[in-house]
């Protein structure tokens, strides 16, 4: 019951995307592009040991619409680490893992913000750890992953709400 309550909420999510964009499919880019700007989001990173870079920076960007919108992520890990894998995942759930650069494998430390709660960076035994995690569901605002995958060697997410 539980599983059907959850597919349902999802269902109705798409479908409330779908019906207030019309044409969204057909207008977005078949293949998401990096940004030729720099990442415009900040998040400093409080070191518990080790050496740490100071910030983890990401690209943030939202598209809202009647009915919802959505919301992508990329996390700058290759200014820090090598190329990010996904780990795990799930519809509200995804996280990534890259080795750190020799200067901070010894880094044990976060980075969070109070803005975009969501996002998580988590460091320790020489790797970055990147996670978006979707709020639990209520009746006003579901939310689902729709997209998740590595974007020039870094982790990427697209998320969509509605309300």
């Amino acid at each position: 019951m539980k599983n059907m309550a959850r597919l349902t909420t999802i269902l109705g999510l798409l479908s409330a995307l779908m019906v207030a964009t019309p044409g969204l499919a057909q207008s977005q880019p078949a293949r998401a592009v990096l940004p030729s700007t720099q990442p415009n989001t900040t998040f400093t990173v409080g070191r518990h040991a080790g050496t740490c870079p100071k910030t983890v920076r990401l690209w943030t960007s939202s598209t809202y619409y009647e009915g919802g919108g959505e919301l992508t992520v990329i996390a700058d890990t290759l200014a820090i680490a090598g190329t990010a894998k996904l780990v795990s995942s799930s519809q509200k759930f995804a996280q990534y893992r890259a080795p750190l650069k020799k200067a901070y494998a010894s880094c044990v430390g976060r980075a969070s913000s109070q803005e975009y709660p969501q996002y998580r960076f988590r460091f320790q035994k020489g790797n970055v750890y990147f996670t978006v995690q979707l709020p639990p569901d209520n009746p006003s605002t579901p939310s689902v992953i729709m997209n998740r995958s590595i974007l020039g060697s870094r982790p990427y997410v697209r998320w969509a709400i509605a309300d």
